[in-house]
């Protein structure tokens, strides 16, 4: 009698991780902005003429970062890339918002002090430690 041969399943796509890892960062990201919004009573971005994508625009830009870094660990990227993906979201967030900011005000003299309040911004370190979190439990559950 011969036995029935096992199916393996095939093989996951490796793409995948790194997309899936990203939105669930997005999705922690938006819940940890309305808590922190709710506890410190601000909103994301203190300047009321900013408009209104200034912020989704600030989260892409830790998004893209948060998945390239996940890209690379996903394909055997040291220890280090959680570190970068925490200060490359960080610096990101920040030179995308203080950018912003700087075009809807129309004068670069806005670049510096929308950066000087952005960095120290609760939303913006904790959109970064998120990143950093998400890369570390990323690389950590890799082989």
């Amino acid at each position: 009698m011969s036995e029935v041969p096992k199916h393996l399943p095939p093989p996951s796509n490796p793409a995948l991780l790194p997309i899936l890892g990203t939105a669930t960062y997005l999705a922690a990201l938006v819940a940890l902005w309305g808590v922190t919004s709710l506890v410190f009573n601000r909103d994301v971005v203190d300047y009321p003429d900013a408009g209104p994508l200034l912020g989704p625009a600030m989260a892409a830009a830790g998004c893209a970062v948060t998945w390239a870094s996940l890209w690379r660990i996903t394909r055997g990227g040291p220890w280090s890339l959680v570190a970068a993906a925490l200060a490359g979201t960080f610096g990101a967030m920040v030179i995308v918002g203080a950018a912003g900011y700087a075009l809807t005000r129309g004068s670069l003299s806005w670049l510096i002090l929308a950066a000087g309040s952005l960095a120290p911004s609760p939303f913006v370190v904790g959109g970064a430690v998120l990143s950093g979190a998400t890369a570390l439990i990323l690389r950590a559950s890799r082989r």
